[in-house]
């Protein structure tokens, strides 16, 4: 492609950044739409270095930027506003930048519930198990309501934690994570959530024990999609369970922040469709060279 005067400059910054698959996502977005438009990575580490870039991206009149971790909250101070969600959350990866003003969003919630409808997945009146206390999971947990879902019980390790984030709701509930918790609740689940780092790769650290999952009949869906397939959903697959990996929620995600960046409203089935198979092999061959 061209690139000159009118091309629209797009970014995610965050620490660690090279592993970002959203440089690949939206370069194959705005290549297969034939756009004028580039998606650059930036590796941004401290608080100084976050704020210089975001007088910068104004100054260059960047379309808009994402923002990956550590500086999901500690940039909402920089922004000239933020919608309601990302406020309700408390939690911003979406900066669009008009007229020289930066606004934060979070598509994060919205894309996870997209992930679910491009995989067929009800979530109205459904039950839903949630393992883990952090930023998604409490994301998640505020946003429910939207998708007017019957249940929600949160399971973690520091009970405390857990309760903190349904305090307020009339439909979540907190519960130590237990092996006797985590097989009831599971059993009496339609959608099971894994928002911990258990069964990432390089973490060291894993399930160790799924048998949890032997009398659920519920959907699984692993926030992590490196690996591809995680024990957790590995197990639940060979008993013949519906899964989902981090993935799709990445992608879908991707495709949200890509419409408020562009105005360019996207085939989303289509793109995702043509994303996740693309997104694997690009996950296998990062893999392999690192």
């Amino acid at each position: 492609m061209e690139i000159n005067t009118e091309t629209k400059i797009m970014a995610v910054i965050g620490d660690p950044i090279d592993h970002s698959m959203s440089p690949f996502m939206h370069n194959r977005i705005i290549r297969e739409n034939g756009l004028n438009a580039v998606y650059f990575p930036f590796h941004i580490r401290t608080e100084d270095e976050l704020e210089k870039f975001v007088e910068s991206a104004k100054n260059l009149k960047f379309a808009g930027f994402n923002v990956t971790m550590p500086h999901k909250q500690s940039i909402i101070s920089l922004l000239d506003g933020i919608d309601e969600q990302a406020g309700d959350y408390q939690s911003v990866n979406t900066v669009k930048i008009r007229d020289g003003k930066t606004y934060g969003y979070n598509t994060d919630v919205r894309g996870l519930f997209r992930a679910f409808e491009e995989n067929g997945v009800r979530l109205e009146g459904s039950r839903i198990m949630i393992i883990g206390a952090g930023g998604v999971a409490a994301s998640f947990v505020r946003g429910a309501s939207e998708a007017k879902i019957g249940s929600l019980t949160v399971l973690n390790r520091t009970f405390e934690k857990a309760e903190h984030l349904c305090e307020g709701t009339e439909y979540a509930q907190a519960k130590e994570q237990t092996p006797k918790n985590m097989r009831e609740t599971a059993a009496s689940s339609d959608i099971i959530i894994n928002c911990t780092s258990l069964g990432m790769s390089g973490t060291g650290s894993d399930f160790g024990d799924l048998s949890f999952l032997d009398e659920t009949e519920a959907f699984l869906c692993d926030l992590i999609y490196n690996p591809w397939e995680t024990a957790f959903l590995h197990y639940g697959k060979q008993r013949g369970l519906r899964t989902m990996n981090g993935m799709s929620m990445l992608i879908c995600q991707g495709l949200l922040s890509f419409e408020i960046f562009t105005g360019e409203k996207l085939n989303f089935r289509r793109e995702y469709e043509r994303l996740l198979p693309l997104c694997e092999v690009r996950l296998n061959e990062n893999t392999e060279k690192y």
